[in-house]
């Protein structure tokens, strides 16, 4: 089901935090996913569908190594924007879905909107979003999704692409996401392991930059789980609003 508000991970004990990495693969995904699961730290890659298709390899290796691969749509786009123009936003995630489907072991296929866009605006200048989402709607009436979960958003980021289009250091970077976290007290943390934009790409150090967070939160005892253990009850919570 594609609830009309966001999933986040606001009910999750302080002090726990669930990594997330989105608009992969990229060229440091793989090395990635062997520091995480060398720590024990079970991540999910919310995968862009047309890099997806191009390292297949990389999503068996995920999945061997108990990450979970999540569908964020084929190109990418602006969802509301696109069901708005009448675009085929079934599509996106129905193409995605294909590739993945054999790297995905729950019953649960989680979903995470581009750019966390999901909802229509109440006014045109206004920051506040309106209750219900045209693109759940679009997305619930296809019935082509029934075991879908979404959208998941995040509570915590330091605005990893930012830093890289900025050239930040990767150890600012971590610094800025332990501060965030430490502010927040936990939930689930918004990384990308590749970027959207093409000039970003060489330019992400987000691989550095986790092997330089993770014992920053080990060390103050911080407790890592992996996101079907924080959906299950923001899930059950969204029901309040559908």
């Amino acid at each position: 089901m594609f609830f009309h508000r966001d999933l986040k991970g606001n009910r999750l004990p302080r002090g726990t935090v669930c990594f997330t990495y989105d608009d992969g693969p990229g060229p440091n995904t793989l090395e990635l996913g062997r520091y995480l699961f060398e720590q024990e730290i079970a991540a999910t890659f919310f995968v862009v569908g047309s890099e997806a298709e191009k390292n297949r390899d990389v999503l068996a290796q995920l999945q061997e190594w108990s990450h979970l691969i999540g569908n964020h749509t084929y190109s990418h786009p602006g969802l509301v924007t696109l069901a708005l123009a009448g675009g085929d936003v079934v599509g996106e995630l129905a193409r995605t879905d294909r590739i993945i489907r054999p790297y995905i072991s729950s019953e649960v296929v989680y979903f995470r909107a581009p750019y966390g866009n999901w909802r229509e605006k109440s006014q045109p200048d206004s920051d506040e979003d309106k209750d219900t989402s045209i693109v759940a709607d679009i997305l619930n009436r296809s019935g082509q999704f029934p075991n879908y979960v979404g959208p998941v958003n995040w509570d915590i980021t330091g605005e990893d692409w930012e830093c890289w289009r900025q050239d930040i250091s990767a150890e600012e970077c971590a610094r800025r996401y332990l501060v965030e976290t430490e502010r927040v007290g936990g939930g689930i943390i918004l990384m990308h392991d590749s970027a959207e934009e093409e000039s970003l790409r060489s330019k992400n150090r987000t691989m550095l930059m986790t092997k330089i967070l993770v014992p920053l939160l080990k060390a103050r005892g911080y407790r890592f789980v992996r996101l079907d253990a924080v959906v299950q009850s923001s899930s059950r919570a969204s029901t309040l609003f559908w």
